[in-house]
């Protein structure tokens, strides 16, 4: 029950974050308005990506290989700082000189291609890239209480900070616009990355050292993460891809309708991924509460909340969105409604891929991500041009719907469980959680 346990913990402090989430989404939205949300769009997508393609897996690879205790933590902390000092060099300089010699608004939006914006999204990469690799290190070594109580402390000074912008520029104290959401958005990302790097040296022990992490053991941890990487980066893509292709035919506007939908129906996925961030680095541990069996069943669980949080949220989506950001973003909710077609069944998805990797069956995982990915672009070129943001969704929740299938195909196969087992309720699973949470309070 240890692994159920900590799930149930994580799932606990998740649920705490989700609402937290979308008081930030509130405060956030209302503060951009519907074209300052479209910038804010790109941003987001462009040092998402960053992150990923520049992080080479390292962040699985760390999460994997320190659970299965083959890393020294104390060689963990200079190693990174470097890699991501370095990292972060190299996206200044790309982004440097795409604004300078080239007009696209794939890293930056044309308004923001400047020097203090370039710095800012540099900034961000080096922040996102240290603190999920510091992250996955919590995981592997399953100090999950850390990374709970860092989230939830995070989540309520955005809060915080989000009201408090909202709050001067409603009340005309000072202009507020995407300039300055974006650079408070840099000092509150360094801002955690610093407070989880200070948590890993007090209760991990992640030293600064003199030497680095073993290349050989760095090259097996390359090896591993090649796959996931290249499937995290082709996922990334998969749910990502339609930023820019709704930026390029549709405009900032209704990219910022857009992007409101698809960040309230993927914050639906912090329930999941609550349970696969234990799951994944148990498996690898071979922890006897980390079974197949048990990865159906939080798989299931976690299809069964989204389930229940996503219904009402459909049925009243014209309701509430209009109430809680402004009239000017009610035309997201035909495209919220849509998308949450494809998202509730992908929490299957997001929790059985985890334990495929904990297997090293990430080859499964990269092959779903990259049929998904195709039925995106394939459908998002055809349908957004005719369709706008409704075709859009209608591409997302098909790609999402297919990556689930095949996910839960290779999971069957390989645990020899019926495809239904990550999918419908079982008897004992309300016993289950009941015995979990009765644990969790003791």
């Amino acid at each position: 029950m240890s692994v159920g346990r900590s799930a149930l913990g994580v799932l606990s402090t998740n649920l705490l974050n989700l609402v937290l989430s979308i008081g930030n989404s509130i405060f956030l939205t209302r503060t951009l308005g519907v074209v300052g949300k479209g910038e804010f769009a790109v941003f987001t997508a462009s040092f998402g990506i960053l992150s990923l393609l520049l992080g080479l897996g390292l962040d699985v690879s760390l999460r994997y290989f320190v659970a299965q205790e083959r890393v020294e933590r104390e060689k963990i902390l200079t190693s990174l700082i470097l890699f991501v000092l370095i990292t972060g060099g190299l996206v200044f300089a790309v982004a440097r000189l795409n604004g300078l010699f080239f007009t696209n608004e794939l890293l930056l939006p044309l308004g923001k291609q400047r020097l203090t914006f370039e710095l800012t999204l540099a900034g961000v990469v080096v922040a996102n890239l240290f603190h999920s690799n510091v992250s996955s290190v919590f995981a592997g070594c399953r100090s999950f209480k850390v990374i709970n109580i860092a989230s939830i402390g995070f989540a309520v000074v955005s809060l915080a900070t989000w009201f408090g912008i909202f709050a001067a520029k409603e009340a005309g104290i000072f202009p507020v616009g995407s300039d300055q959401v974006f650079i408070a958005y840099l000092v509150l990302v360094l801002a955690n990355a610093a407070v989880l790097g200070v948590l890993a040296f007090v209760t991990l022990g992640v030293r600064p050292s003199r030497s680095l992490m073993d290349r050989h053991l760095l090259w097996e941890m390359v090896r591993y993460g090649s796959k996931a990487f290249a499937a995290m980066v082709a996922q990334f893509l998969n749910y990502r891809i339609d930023i820019w292709i709704v930026q390029i035919f549709l405009g900032a506007a209704s990219l910022g309708l857009y992007s409101l939908a698809g960040n309230l129906a993927m914050m639906l996925w912090i329930l999941p991924r609550s349970l696969s961030s234990v799951l994944m680095p148990a498996t690898a541990a071979k922890d006897p509460g980390a079974s197949m069996e048990d990865a159906a069943r939080m798989a299931r669980l976690a299809f069964a909340v989204t389930l229940v949080v996503g219904i009402p949220a459909v049925v009243a989506s014209g309701i509430w969105i209009r109430i809680l950001y402004g009239a000017e973003f009610g035309s997201s909710a035909p495209a919220f409604c849509l998308l949450m077609i494809g998202c509730v069944p992908f929490s299957i998805c997001v929790v059985l891929a985890s334990s495929l990797a904990g297997v090293n069956r990430v080859g499964a995982n990269l092959a779903a991500s990259g049929v998904g990915l195709v039925v995106t672009i394939v459908l998002d070129v055809l349908l957004i041009p005719r369709y706008g943001i409704v075709g859009a969704a209608v591409a997302s929740s098909a790609s999402y719907l297919v990556t689930t299938i095949m996910v839960i195909v290779s999971f069957s196969r390989y645990s020899k469980l019926s495809i239904w087992r990550g999918v419908v309720p079982q008897r004992g699973d309300l016993t289950y959680v009941i015995h979990g949470l009765k644990s969790l309070l003791r």
